[in-house]
């Protein structure tokens, strides 16, 4: 899966035809959802499983699509300097329920591997600063998402 990844990520680069620019808003939360993937500098493949996952539900994509969304969001991540490109657009117009939806998606990345690494933890709390959430918004999310990674580990 990884190495599947890694083939995309290169053709990525210069491959994207004029007139097939993807929403800023797919854009955005995939490439927040890989930036919480990359914290721990360990991207694994149930994180990556994750991504895809979720990109498929909460968007609507085809597997086509959410492989082409990764390759162009891993490429505008690793481009810019900061952040804020990505959770601008969010922190604007998400309602707070949605933010709150996406907040639960980074925790079950996170928790996709079973570890909680503390430059993920960190992560995960500088998206509720930039996305103008309160702290009980956080940990609503985070509690959702722990609920939800001990019921598929569960099965």
């Amino acid at each position: 899966m990884l190495q599947r990844l890694k083939t995309l990520l290169k053709g990525a680069a210069g491959s994207e035809p004029q007139g097939t620019q993807l929403p800023d808003e797919q854009l955005a939360v995939c490439a927040i959802l890989l930036e919480v993937a990359y914290a721990d500098e360990e991207f694994a493949p149930e994180e990556f499983r994750v991504i895809t996952d979720q990109l498929k539900s909460y968007f609507g994509l085809e597997p086509e699509a959410v492989e082409k969304l990764i390759a162009l969001a891993e490429t505008e991540r690793q481009a810019a300097t900061d952040l804020w490109p990505f959770t601008r657009k969010i922190a604007r117009d998400y309602t707070p329920d949605k933010k709150e939806a996406l907040l639960t998606i980074v925790w079950q990345v996170i928790f996709a591997d079973g570890k909680l690494d503390p430059y993920e933890d960190q992560l995960a709390r500088r998206f509720q600063s930039m996305l103008s959430v309160n702290h009980s918004v956080l940990m609503a999310a985070k509690s959702k998402a722990r609920a939800l990674h001990k019921e598929k580990s569960a099965q």
